[in-house]
């Protein structure tokens, strides 16, 4: 028996290892900036002191650890909800129970209520195309349908955040 590679979850976590890569090599950059600058300062007090530190503190915003912060935060939540839908969509049997765990874990109630038939249509569709993946053909074409659908789900999930934010 073939094992089906999941594209999608392989690039979720790709990209999750990249975020986590830039924030590993920030913060030590940081890290070597702190301890060259606290060897500098051993050495000078007052004026010279406060100049050191401005200049410290410029170097290391020049890092954006905080915007870091942000993409690996996005990363690791997009992976987790592609692996968390994943394995319900393969490990789940009954379709409505599966297909409920899904919206349950991706879209608040307030949300579902406001956009059920919008929702229902993506999460069907990615159910669908995943189930044909990994059961039936994992062909381009039903790779492209699980992505099509997901996309789009994505793009409610974001929806939902803005909104969140709006209230």
């Amino acid at each position: 028996m073939a094992i089906r590679r999941h594209h999608l979850i392989e690039e979720a976590k790709a990209e999750l290892d990249l975020a986590y890569e830039a924030v590993k090599r920030a913060e030590q950059a940081v890290m070597v900036l702190e301890f060259e600058y606290n060897e500098r300062m051993q050495d000078v007090s007052g004026d010279a002191m406060t100049e050191l530190i401005a200049e410290k503190e410029k170097k290391q915003e020049s890092y954006t650890l905080d915007a870091l912060y942000e993409v690996q935060n996005e990363s690791a939540q997009r992976f987790a909800l592609v692996s968390a839908a994943f394995a319900i969509v393969s490990s789940v049997p009954d379709e409505e129970m599966s297909l409920d765990l899904i919206k349950r874990i991706l879209f608040r109630r307030d949300f579902l209520r406001r956009h059920k038939l919008e929702v229902d249509k993506f999460i069907r569709g990615f159910h669908r195309g995943l189930r044909e993946y990994m059961r039936k053909e994992s062909s381009p074409e039903a790779d492209q349908a699980v992505r099509t659908a997901w996309a789009e789900i994505e793009r409610m999930t974001g929806q939902q955040a803005r909104e969140a934010k709006a209230a």
